[in-house]
């Protein structure tokens, strides 16, 4: 069962996504290539991999302060 702090958070994060200027937006689509493309070619193996996941969590939990 999903806690309602981590509920409260998916849901704030997909507001500030549908408010997101195009510019914005592609920003963020920008950065999350960039760690997927550096994880995917580069020599870090499954560690990379895993960062680059971890990279991405980070953004997106920074993307409701976008909008503030």
């Amino acid at each position: 069962m999903k806690n309602t702090a981590d509920t409260k958070e998916l849901e704030d994060t997909i507001e500030t996504v549908n408010n997101l200027t195009a510019e914005d937006a592609k920003s963020l689509l920008k950065l999350i290539y960039g760690v997927v493309n550096t994880a995917m070619t580069g020599n870090g193996g499954d560690k990379a991999k895993v960062e680059a996941v971890q990279q991405i969590s980070d953004l997106y939990k920074r993307i409701p302060n976008l909008n503030e």
